[in-house]
């Protein structure tokens, strides 16, 4: 019973810490509504596009800081409030709040559950949640970025790693099989959200980042 309150404390805490609209807020400041702009979407990417640099800086900042903030915050939690979770348990809860940081940007309740695509966020909390794969999750969607030229594909690439990093972990009985639960919500929290852009690859009609 204590164990289901933990895991709905934490599902909250990263879905709420998730689902601030740090994009929005941020161009809201320079005067454009970024829900209009390019993809609609808040994250960096479109933030460019909406506002600048100026607004995407701060964008990568915040959506990369909110959902490891949630692990931060519900380890800290966990350890002034538990003394019985074993590890297994521990890790399931922290990944399920990871991972529900990733759905709360991409669905934000305070933006009529609309958001982002979920690479930035997933990365750094992949990364706060297990600095060995975090490390590998972030360098493949870097690489994959800076090869294609586009965003959406960085992303993608973003949930298949995380995925393929901790399934692999946990066949070679390195890691618990429970980060999974982080790696399948932000796996999918991120194909649903990239929908309209696997038809938009396919076509060849996918915008490309002009960043360099």
């Amino acid at each position: 019973m204590l164990a289901a309150v933990w895991i709905l404390i934490g599902a909250i805490l990263g879905y709420v810490l998730g689902a601030i609209p740090v994009g929005y807020v941020v161009c809201r400041l320079y005067g454009v509504d970024i829900r209009t702009i390019g993809s609609g979407r808040t994250g960096t990417t479109n933030a460019w596009r909406a506002a600048g640099l100026k607004a995407a800086l701060p964008t990568l900042l915040g959506d990369a800081l909110k959902g490891a903030a949630a692990i931060w915050l519900l380890q800290a939690l966990l350890l002034r409030w538990t003394t019985d979770f074993n590890n297994h348990l521990q890790v399931l809860v922290l990944a399920i709040t990871g991972g529900m940081a990733v759905i709360g940007h991409n669905w934000s309740l305070f933006l009529g559950f609309k958001g982002g695509a979920g690479g930035i966020t997933a990365a750094v909390t992949c990364l706060a949640l297990h600095p060995g794969a975090g490390i590998i999750v972030c360098v493949i969607g870097v690489a994959m970025m800076y090869w294609s030229r586009i965003a959406a594909i960085g992303t993608f690439s973003v949930g298949i790693s995380s995925l393929a990093a901790f399934l692999a972990l946990a066949v070679m009985n390195i890691e618990p099989w429970t980060y999974l639960a982080f790696s399948l919500l932000a796996a999918t929290g991120i194909a649903l959200s990239l929908r309209p852009n696997r038809a938009k690859l396919k076509t060849g009609d996918e915008r490309v980042v002009t960043l360099w």
